[in-house]
Parts: C-alpha cells; structure tokens; sequence
C-alpha cells in the first residue's frame, strides 16, 4: 500500500486493490465513509457535507472508474466495490467508521454488511433494491442502451439521451482520454444487469445497525423491497422521504440529512 498522496486541504490518493482511489476529507471526529450512486462522483454528497462534517470526519471516495478513481481491470461488480472500500478502510486505518451508501453506493454498503463483519459500526443504506424491477430493467435497454453484462448500444445513447451523454463527459471524461464515458457505461452495465440477489441468509448475517433509507416514489427501488430487508436484519430501522423518486431524492437531502445524523447520533451515543 502506497501513502496517501494529498493534494490539498481536502483531496487525496490512495492505491489500493490495484486502483488509485481519489477521495476527499471534510471535518474531523468519528469517520463517516459517504459513497456515491452509479455514474455520479464524490460530490453528488456536496449538500450534506456541511452538516455532517461539523461533528464527524467525512471521507467521500470516487467509486472505482468514476470520476479521478481509475479501473485499468475494467472489472465492475458490488462484490469488487465493498472490497475497494474495506480496503480503503483498512489503509487508512479508520476505526469503527460509519459508511453512508445510495443507489449503488447503498448496493455496496449492503454487500460490504454481509461480508465484512465488526469493520463499521453502522450502515445507512439507501435506494436499493434485492429484486431487479421492470422499472429498473426497461431504463436500461432503453435510454442507457444496456443490453447485456458488457453491451451498450452507444448509438442508441446519443441518439436518444444527448444531455445525459453531456453530463456524464461532464464528470467523467476530464479526468480519462475522450469518449471515456463509454468505458464507464460499459463497466457499470457489469454491475447493473447482473447484481447478487440475496437470500434471507445473507441478511442475518447482518449485525451491525442499519438504516434503510429510501424514496416513497420510487418506482427502481421501491419502499416495499426496503421494508422486506428491514424486517430481515435483526439491528435495522426504516425511513421513507416522502415525495422523493429515486432521482429527485437529491432534493431531499435537507429532510434525509437529519434523519441519517439522527441515526448517527444514537450509534455513536453522541450529540
């Protein structure tokens, strides 16, 4: 393991798991590990860091192939992304971290509490689901032309959602070689077309709290798979954003920031 490499008041690089992880560090106090949704970077969290960074540290990391974090294997999987942030756990030495996970960041905390036992105190898990929707499989093959594990239909992307494409060079391809975006859709339709899908064993493995924290109208991870996995970890709790899809949920933050701090507090016995 490589020392982390800062690169001011708040960036920094990590190596590890054969990546370099860029992430960046905000507060001081017990470390809060934020992880991103699918094609966003670290600073999709950027409205709740002045909040949760009066009392705690927050380390927000770019998953692997997005943003500044690279991915020369071009491998892509929940699995992969809960070892990329044990290990990143692990480097730094954070001890008894909280992690804060949405959409596939909320994917990778839930796998990251079945695998990796006493490495986080808590988890807050949100937009997530445990069975793939019609929803969520019909947004796909359309407009992210998702046709397979691996197989994007570009031609399809441009043609039909051209200011998508725009945002994601946006965040993405400054830091990679032109047309990066496709490499990154690529990859992520890894993940997205072939997720684990859980068993009810795999939840009792969960001992740790948890809070699932979901969308009211969410039609991809809808409320109703949240309360089954709710009912199915024995330290967990629930709470639905009203008025919030899984895409407008960014603008609830200002309702689900205090629910997660409230969370926070009463894992931590802090104020």
């Amino acid at each position: 393991m490589e020392q982390a490499q800062f690169l001011g008041d708040q960036g920094a690089y990590l190596e590890v798991n054969n990546l370099r992880i860029y992430y960046e560090i905000h507060g001081e106090g017990i470390p809060v590990i934020l992880l991103h949704g699918g094609l966003e970077i670290c600073q999709m969290w950027a409205p709740l860091i002045p909040s949760l960074s009066k009392n705690y540290q927050v380390f927000t990391p770019d998953a692997r192939g997005h943003g500044r974090t690279d991915n020369l294997s071009g491998q892509f999987s929940y699995p992969l992304l809960a070892e990329d942030i044990a290990l990143f756990i692990g480097a730094l030495g954070l001890r008894d971290p909280l992690v804060i996970g949405y959409s596939d960041g909320g994917q990778t905390a839930l796998h990251m509490a079945m695998i990796y036992p006493d490495l986080v105190r808590g988890y807050m898990i949100g937009g997530i689901f445990n069975s793939m929707t019609d929803e969520w499989r019909q947004m796909m093959q359309g407009p992210l032309g998702f046709e397979g594990p691996g197989i994007v239909n570009f031609e399809r992307v441009i043609a039909t959602n051209g200011e998508f494409v725009h945002s994601l060079e946006e965040k993405h391809a400054v830091y990679h070689e032109p047309d990066y975006w496709k490499s990154l859709l690529t990859q992520v339709s890894q993940a997205w077309w072939d997720p684990p899908m859980y068993t009810q064993a795999d939840f009792v493995k969960i001992k740790e709290p948890v809070l699932f924290w979901c969308g009211d109208r969410d039609v991809f991870c809808p409320p109703e798979q949240s309360l089954e996995m709710y009912r199915l970890v024995e330290k967990a709790e629930l709470a639905v954003i009203p008025n919030a899809d899984h895409f407008t949920m960014a603008g609830q933050f200002d309702i689900a920031v205090m629910i997660l701090l409230n969370f926070m507090q009463r894992v931590t016995g802090s104020n």
